[in-house]
């Protein structure tokens, strides 16, 4: 494990979104042959494991992560629509802060109809 490839190189060994279980991709491979598998975060004992988890005796120990390489978190459905819902806020308040700089009112309909389309493009199929 080096502490370049994970989310937050001054924590190695935590995985992005720490406060939730959830499965991540994760290379095992120190050899770099991409070797990709999943494991489980266990958020409130901050741990990894393999398999399902009954309690601290699952968790992988220090040296189970010696050569993993972080790919990333497996998103839900449900968190990729999330996430896709926020960044099309965030595009729609882009729009109406331009308008509220130019204070013109032709412009003021076409940013708000801009960030209404924004807003409409639907959840993630």
């Amino acid at each position: 494990m080096t502490n370049a490839n994970w989310p937050n190189p001054e924590r190695p060994g935590v995985p992005m979104f720490p406060e939730q279980d959830g499965k991540h991709v994760i290379d095992v491979d120190p050899e770099g042959q991409k070797n990709e598998l999943v494991y489980y975060w266990i958020a409130k004992d901050q741990v990894w494991v393999e398999y399902e988890y009954q309690g601290p005796d699952d968790a992988l120990e220090g040296y189970d992560l010696i050569g993993w390489v972080y790919v990333g978190p497996c998103l839900t459905p449900t968190q990729i629509s999330e996430m896709l819902a926020g960044e099309r806020e965030r595009c729609a308040m882009l729009c109406e802060d331009a308008y509220e700089k130019t204070g013109r009112d032709f412009e003021y309909l076409g940013c708000l109809s801009c960030a209404e389309d924004i807003r409409n493009l639907g959840a993630a199929s």
